[in-house]
């Protein structure tokens, strides 16, 4: 399974990224973001799609997106998002 579907990591997989780490890695961050998800990410340059991903917990669109799944591992674990849940979604995205 490819993590990028472009040939090179995007703009977009690095704002996600960023995102994705400053939410779990910066002190208050994770706080700013479970207030309101909407918000935290409304100064991003991402379409609202990607936008809605993040909110949305949509793991597999995030991976294939290019986030880093080791990112992307820290945000379930931040969030409390089940193991299976994680899984789950890496593998719906399979090809």
């Amino acid at each position: 399974m490819r993590n990028w579907q472009l040939r090179v990591p995007s703009p977009d997989a690095y704002w996600m990224g960023k995102a994705l780490y400053d939410i779990h890695h910066k002190a208050g961050e994770l706080e700013r973001y479970r207030l309101d998800p909407a918000a935290y990410l409304a100064s991003l340059p991402l379409s609202s799609e990607l936008k809605a991903a993040i909110e949305t917990n949509d793991i597999g669109r995030m991976y294939l997106a290019g986030v880093n799944p080791y990112l992307l591992r820290a945000h379930c674990i931040g969030l409390r998002i089940p193991e299976a849940t994680f899984t789950a979604s890496l593998a719906a995205v399979r090809s």
